[in-house]
Formats: C-alpha cells, sequence, structure tokens
C-alpha cells in the first residue's frame, strides 16, 4: 500500500464553489455569491429587482392553472430548477421548500410556474451575501 505526505497548510476558504468564513468564536459559515449571480445571469434575471421572499403569498400554484395557456418548454424551467435545488441544498434553506414545490410541475409546467422560479432567483438576489451555518459544523467546530 502506498503512504502519500500530506501537509496541512491553511485552513480552506473555499471548497466546491462554497465560501468557507471562519469566525472569532469557531463558528464556520457558508455562502454561495459567485454562484448565485451566475445563475442570475444565466436565466438573464441579472438586472431584476430583488424580492422580499421566496414565494408570493397569493401565488396559487396548479397543474390546472388554465385552459388556455400553453406548455412551457420543460428544458428552461427545468434548467432553472436545477440551479435553485442546488443553491437550496447548499446554503440557503429558506428557498427549499419554494424549490421543491415547483419541482411537482417540472413536466407540465406554465407561465405561473415561471414566474415564480423567477421570483425564487429575485430572493436569491437579495440574499446572495447572507451566510448560513450549518447546525452540524456549529457543534463539531472542525471543518
Amino acid at each position: 500500500m502506498l503512504q502519500y505526505k500530506m501537509l496541512n497548510l491553511v485552513p480552506a476558504k473555499q471548497l466546491l464553489g462554497l465560501l468557507i468564513d471562519r469566525l472569532a468564536d469557531g463558528t464556520i459559515t457558508l455562502s454561495q455569491p459567485e454562484y448565485i449571480s451566475s445563475i442570475l445571469v444565466q436565466f438573464n434575471m441579472q438586472d431584476a429587482n430583488p424580492a422580499p421572499t421566496p414565494l408570493h403569498p397569493k401565488n396559487r400554484l396548479d397543474i390546472n392553472t388554465s385552459d388556455t395557456e400553453e406548455e412551457l418548454d420543460q428544458a428552461s424551467y427545468q434548467s432553472i430548477i436545477r440551479s435553485l435545488m442546488y443553491a437550496a441544498i447548499s446554503t440557503s434553506p429558506d428557498v427549499a421548500f419554494a424549490v421543491a414545490t415547483l419541482n411537482r410541475f417540472k413536466v407540465k409546467c406554465y407561465h405561473v410556474h415561471l414566474t415564480a422560479a423567477k421570483q425564487v432567483l429575485r430572493y436569491l438576489k437579495a440574499t446572495a451575501d447572507v451566510k448560513s451555518f450549518p447546525a452540524q459544523l456549529r457543534q463539531r467546530r472542525y471543518l
């Protein structure tokens, strides 16, 4: 069996696109402002107004939204949902419910669903610099 020498040079500041920040008390915070900026540019939402909530409270998301409304392109909607899912899993658990709700309509999506997905993007724009405190890391203090 081969053995390799490893050096522990410095604590990590970035890992897989996640920015790692260590506070004075040993707490670790994670954020992804660059990833959020990149998905805003990808979906042409970089100039959109920030939103205060991930989903508008009066939006009603149903499969049977309207008989006259045509279905949207699934590929573009699914691409938005994939990007939002990664952000929700990594550093933005506050959008997890909204993304899970929108994910239910990835096969049959309408304009109302796309508008709601763009609302989540606008919310992420408003909270791009907010750092999350992973619960497991708060207790272990080792990453």
